[in-house]
């Protein structure tokens, strides 16, 4: 994925969330303070400053995925035996299974 393919599916939500809600670029732009040409470069070009994509996630509702953004990732055991320490073995008949 690059990073204009990705820009420009975000703002394909964004605009499929804007006519979900059945709002104009101009009630959006009210509702956020972002001006309507903003709107219409970003829903065509996928181009916005990132404060200004902030705003569209607050009034669309989309604080918690943008929150997410850029997040600690979970270690990903790299060998069998720190894969084991994360889940041991289960004891059956009084042995441990090795």
């Amino acid at each position: 994925m690059t990073s204009s393919t990705l820009t420009s599916g975000i703002a394909a939500r964004a605009k499929a969330r804007r006519l979900q809600l059945g709002w104009s670029r101009e009630e959006l732009a009210a509702r956020s303070g972002v001006s309507p040409w903003t709107l219409k470069r970003f829903e065509v070009s996928g181009r916005i400053a990132l404060e200004t994509l902030a705003k569209l996630a607050v009034v669309l509702e989309e604080v918690p995925g943008f929150e997410r953004l850029f997040s600690p990732k979970e270690a990903v055991p790299q060998t069998m035996r720190q894969l084991e320490r994360l889940n041991p073995p289960v004891r059956k008949r009084g042995r441990t299974l090795r």
